[in-house]
């Protein structure tokens, strides 16, 4: 059996502005919509080999002005209070280095059971915690996301007391962190600069990367299956340095 890994079109294949307002952007959107639904559904099916083998999808397409998104929740079926949430959109603050800010971002998060709620005897929950958003370079491959979001769903919380910042995940720099913006010196100022400096770097040299790529067929990748770790330890030959953290 081999997997032929699922990616989002390179950079400017959706627009310079993905929106709604002519028949053409129309069109570019919903097969952006398409094709992040399909890369997160080719990731669901790789992470469900590590345990996380429920899944939820949905797709907003959201009005003329704006990308909309696709998200999707993994959880294993014993644990089903903490999931991993992973959301695909275009946003005026972009890591993903790419002029239409389309960005993927993931973290833990975990929810609580609402009695009563549910439809059709399934139940309802509410998110009652939201962990540390990691964003992950929009042109990773399905392969690839999966490996980066099994990272995400073994990081401990954040220990109580200790301001959050976030991460960039990136092929060909490895995790950048970017510490809490809320400076209170100036050398926490200065580290922040830096910090979003190397993120800015490496994310346009992660958009580059997949233009260059944009002539790859589009299927993907045939590979043959593989071990799950096993895959995760080829991100450094498919196109950058594996984040461990």
């Amino acid at each position: 059996m081999k997997d032929k890994f699922k990616r989002l079109a390179p950079e400017g294949s959706y627009g310079d502005s993905i929106c709604g307002y002519s028949d053409e952007s129309q069109a570019l959107k919903e097969q952006f919509l398409r094709d992040a639904r399909a890369l997160l559904k080719h990731t669901g099916q790789i992470v469900a080999r590590a345990g996380f083998g429920e899944a939820r999808f949905n797709v907003n397409p959201a009005g003329i002005a704006c990308s909309g998104d696709v998200f999707a929740e993994f959880w294993r079926a014993d644990d089903p209070v903490n999931t991993l949430y992973c959301t695909i959109g275009a946003s005026a603050v972009s890591f993903g280095g790419r002029r239409d800010g389309l960005n993927i971002m993931a973290r833990n998060e975990r929810r609580a059971e609402q009695p009563g709620r549910g439809k059709t005897g399934k139940p309802a929950y509410h998110t009652t915690f939201r962990g540390l958003n990691q964003w992950i370079d929009p042109g990773m491959h399905s392969g690839q996301l999966a490996a980066e979001l099994l990272k995400i769903a073994g990081r401990p919380e954040t220990e109580v007391g200790i301001l959050p910042g976030c991460t960039y995940r990136s092929r060909n720099a490895g995790c950048i962190e970017i510490p809490s913006m809320a400076i209170r010196s100036r050398d926490e100022a200065l580290k922040l600069k830096a910090s979003l400096g190397a993120v800015m770097a490496a994310s346009q040299e992660d958009a580059r990367r997949a233009v260059e790529e944009k002539d790859l067929p589009a299927e993907g990748i045939p590979v043959r299956q593989m071990l799950l770790f096993e895959e995760a330890a080829q991100i450094e030959e498919v196109g950058g340095e594996a984040c461990t953290a």
